[in-house]
């Protein structure tokens, strides 16, 4: 899947199944919510945007970073 095509529905998805498809994301969102976050298993069913707003995160930053990564 192309970059343009996830960025649409990333943050609709739960963090594990981004984790899953895209394990290089596991890094970058260390860095945004902490280690311990996503080994929390709640934190992995909460969708991306959910999380962002709980941890005050700016999800488009977050997505452009990964998106960087991503080319």
């Amino acid at each position: 899947m192309s970059y343009s095509a996830m960025n649409a529905s990333l943050e609709y998805k739960l963090i594990r199944d981004i984790v899953k498809e895209y394990p290089r994301m596991f890094q970058i969102m260390e860095r945004y919510f902490g280690q311990n976050c996503l080994k929390k298993p709640g934190f992995k069913i909460q969708t991306l945007e959910m999380a962002c707003i709980l941890f005050g995160v700016e999800q488009k930053r977050l997505i452009e970073e990964f998106g960087k990564i991503q080319n």
